[in-house]
């Protein structure tokens, strides 16, 4: 028992005499990183073997962290136990309440080695170098298209699954991307957020405010600087004024169907964007929305 004693106060003292010199008890054999506490060296070598040890009993999710899991465990039970002290907002993870504080303070942190670009987080700036590498490692298994960004690969693939998980509060119709929600929220409160510093004009959609602020400056950003047709046919080379124009002429090379709005005449390539659309119409005599379908086949030996 005392041999064992002394060997443990041993250990004990060069133990600490590595501390007191600055070196690492343990070390990666992949990486050569050190590390002085076993926890953190074994968290650091699951990033190599990729095992993932703790396991989510709600949905089964796997982590290679532990503290990684508690954070997830969060999106079950709806806990948000760090506030902003500044304006009140939870978050799940302390994290994210340190980027989303740096967005009262100003703080930009990261920036762009290339450009001078500055971002809240880590993450951001990473996202951001890919417009300059032009590196895409987000690709759809279903049609092999990629993206730079995540976000956009889980928006887009909502188009082969239909999948609309953002729900109006109000009437529930469902979307599959939050800013068509918050578009479709303001015509329930009429809110109008976008205003123009000229002139004071208000606009519920923030795209629109940008066309607007043109007629103050006189910008034609898409102009063609021949003949102010800016929307050119890849096909055939013609050329027109307006996208709407080009879009019911480009129909004209593949034969598809034309849905036609039967109050202005406006014409969509999709039975969905012209629903949408109608909706902004009320037929006089029946107060309901008027539209048609026709098919346009292809013109043999024409360009138009």
């Amino acid at each position: 028992t005392q041999n064992r004693y002394e060997k443990s106060l041993n250990e004990l003292s060069l133990v600490e005499d590595l501390h007191q010199d600055g070196e690492k008890l343990y070390s990666c054999e992949t990486c050569g990183k050190g590390f002085n506490k076993r926890n953190k060296f074994m968290s650091h070598k699951r990033t190599h073997t990729g095992e993932k040890p703790h396991t989510c009993e709600s949905c089964g999710k796997s982590f290679s962290q532990k503290n990684n899991l508690s954070s997830h465990m969060r999106t079950h039970t709806g806990e948000k136990p760090f506030p902003c002290e500044i304006c009140g907002k939870s978050f799940s993870r302390k994290s994210n309440l340190l980027v989303h504080v740096r967005r009262h303070t100003g703080e930009k942190p990261y920036s762009c080695e290339t450009c001078g670009k500055r971002f809240f987080n880590h993450n951001a700036l990473l996202s951001h170098m890919r417009c300059h590498t032009g590196e895409k490692p987000y690709s759809c298994e279903t049609c092999g298209k990629s993206f730079s960004l995540q976000s956009n690969l889980m928006r887009h693939k909502r188009i082969h699954t239909g999948d609309k998980p953002y729900s109006c509060e109000t009437c529930g119709k469902r979307y599959s991307r939050k800013n068509d929600l918050f578009r479709h929220t303001l015509s329930h409160t009429g809110q109008k957020p976008y205003s123009c510093e000229t002139c004071g004009k208000s606009f519920s959609v923030q795209s629109h405010l940008v066309t607007h602020k043109r007629t103050h400056t006189g910008e034609k950003p898409f102009s063609c600087g021949t003949c102010e047709k800016p929307y050119s046919c890849g096909t055939c080379d013609r050329s027109y004024s307006r996208k709407n124009d080009l879009l019911r002429h480009m129909i004209s090379h593949t034969g598809d169907i034309i849905f036609s709005c039967g109050t202005c005449q406006k014409s969509f390539t999709s039975h969905s964007l012209l629903l949408h659309h109608v909706n902004t119409h009320k037929d006089s005599h029946s107060g309901l929305p008027s539209y048609s379908a026709s098919l346009a086949l292809p013109q043999q030996g024409s360009s138009s």
